[in-house]
Formats: structure tokens, sequence, C-alpha cells
């Protein structure tokens, strides 16, 4: 998707209200903040950023409508025709990822350029939150006994102390 091979596209997201600050920084700032973070994540050096654009979108977090499945099954096999296309996270794949899985479905797509055929709308098809599934392990009633034996320290604070958030 861009024109010269010998580089690269990036998009980062930034969650945030309209209105706060962030959504009200000004377009360059916004650019900077996002090359200096990418260079603090060792991923990039900031002075080989070439250009940026900012996009806002208003209410963009994906939601679901009785709707969701029907127009799902519309759009999928016209963006699958898009054989260079790969969709990532919520907004990529219109659909609610946690994290995790936004960041796996980024990682697939990743190993997808280089040769792989992951299908990426196979993730987060289960209904746990966690990748793999584990054996449960029962834990011994006197270990909870002991691990919350004082618990009262970690209330929360009266209500008529708003300035503490816990109590130690």
């Amino acid at each position: 998707m861009v024109p010269d091979s010998s580089k690269s596209s990036l998009g980062l997201e930034y969650f945030c209200f309209e209105g706060d600050d962030l959504w009200n920084m000004p377009n360059g700032d916004l650019i900077e903040l996002g090359k200096s973070e990418m260079e603090q994540l060792g991923l990039l050096q900031a002075s080989d950023v070439e250009d940026g654009t900012v996009v806002r979108v208003r209410k963009a977090y994906p939601a679901y409508d009785s709707q969701y499945g029907e127009m799902l099954q519309i759009i999928r096999p016209f963006l699958d025709r898009i054989s260079n296309l790969q969709l990532v996270g919520r907004n990529g794949m219109h659909r609610y990822n946690n994290q995790d899985h936004s960041m796996q479905t980024a990682m697939l797509a990743v190993e997808n350029i280089h040769g792989a055929h992951h299908d990426l709308w196979n993730v987060n098809l289960e209904r746990e939150y966690l990748e793999e599934k584990k054996e449960e392990i029962p834990i011994p009633d006197e270990a909870l006994v002991r691990a919350f034996a004082d618990w009262t320290n970690w209330a929360l604070p009266p209500r008529s102390d708003p300035s503490r958030v816990w109590q130690s």
C-alpha cells in the first residue's frame, strides 16, 4: 500500500475521548508524540520518519448491533479480494478484540506478509480471554485465608476521604 517498496507505512492508534487533551493536540505534536514513543520502544529512529498524517475518528470503538453479523458477511468477501491487505485489531476487523488479540492479529499479519497463510479471523473466536487453555489447579482454602487474612488493608477508603485511593 506504499508506492515505494523500500519504505513502509505504520499506523498508530491512540484511545482518547473527543475533547480531551490528546484529541485536541495539534496534528504536528501528535505526530511527534508517536515518533517519540516508537523510538522509546526501540522500533525506529524518530529521524527516519518522513511524514505523518492524523485522522481523528469520532466514536470509532467497535459496537455490535442486531445487524453486525449480516453486515460483516457483506464486507468480508469484498475485503478478502484485496490480496495485499491485512486487517488487524478492533477497527481493522470491525469487531471487538482485547489488546492481546489485537496484537496477535498484527503479529500473524506480519507472518502472512512473509508468506504464511494465517486466517486472522480465527483469532479470538474462543469465549475465554486466554489464548491457551490451562488446567485448573485447586487452591486450598487455607491458602486463600492466608492471602486475604488482612484484607482490610486493601479496602477502599471511606467516602469521607476522597483524597486517598487505597488505605495502607
